[in-house]
């Protein structure tokens, strides 16, 4: 009993120790979008999620400029509450972070106003975790921006249930094609077939031309036959009659 216990003992150590790597080692990663784009005076909104999700309310968090060096504190989160003693002049008032996304393992960094020279790449790290990602953030003049919008406008086409002009031609012209070939096919197709049939036809109408031929024919030798069963009768009354009288020779 001893020795089982003292194994089970051991294996709940192992187990535990081997968790602790692993979420020494990076087992939490962030998940943000690669890039973002925004025109210069826009608000620009780094959001990226924890999995699996663990609240960052206690835990350390930075943002940083990677192309500008080690002086490139973006926006830092410590110990419950950011601090600005780090933080690069341009970004000072600038950075609003969503603390109630927090909770929910998110971090959500507003940055506000941004100009051409906030382009560039973004660290979000998560220390206690090993947990980090890049985003590229790209800020374009009003100008290129607008641009931009009409090209797509531009080649989007016309908005969902509005037609060109162009469109409504075609659809009139292939109305006006339904209605002159539907009728031209059916009159074709009966046309055909009557070709077809031409044979059946034929052979129908002789086969009725050979019946009146016929019945003139029925009709006279039914006469004669009845001319003969009359005169046959006709003798063997005066057959008849001449037993009668006695005339007749046997």
């Amino acid at each position: 009993m001893k020795t089982t216990s003292l194994q089970d003992f051991m294996m709940k150590i192992f187990l535990t120790s081997l968790l602790f790597a692993k979420t020494t080692l990076g087992e939490h990663r962030l998940t943000c979008p690669q890039t973002k784009e925004a025109a210069e005076g826009d608000d620009v909104i780094i959001r990226c999620g924890l999995d699996p999700p663990v609240d960052l309310s206690d835990y350390t968090l930075d943002v940083a400029r990677l192309d500008l060096g080690s002086y490139g504190d973006v926006y830092s989160y410590r110990n419950g509450k950011d601090q600005q003693d780090d933080q690069m002049d341009r970004y000072r008032d600038r950075t609003t972070l969503i603390h109630e996304d927090l909770i929910r393992g998110i971090v959500t960094l507003k940055i506000s106003s941004v100009t051409l020279s906030d382009s560039g790449p973004y660290k979000v790290y998560v220390p206690d975790l090993t947990a980090s990602f890049i985003v590229n953030i790209t800020v374009v003049s009003k100008d290129q921006a607008n641009r931009t919008k009409r090209n797509d406008f531009s080649t989007s086409g016309p908005p969902v249930g509005e037609e060109s002009e162009s469109e409504h031609r075609d659809g009139e012209n292939r109305k006006t094609a339904r209605a002159v070939i539907l009728p031209s096919l059916l009159l074709l197709g009966t046309l055909l077939v009557l070709v077809l049939m031409r044979g059946e036809i034929k052979s129908c109408i002789e086969r009725l031309r050979g019946r009146k031929e016929q019945e003139p024919e029925r009709a006279g030798n039914g006469c004669e036959m009845k001319n003969l069963n009359m005169e046959a009768a006709k003798g063997d009354e005066d057959l008849e009659r001449a037993a009668g009288n006695g005339n007749v020779l046997l």
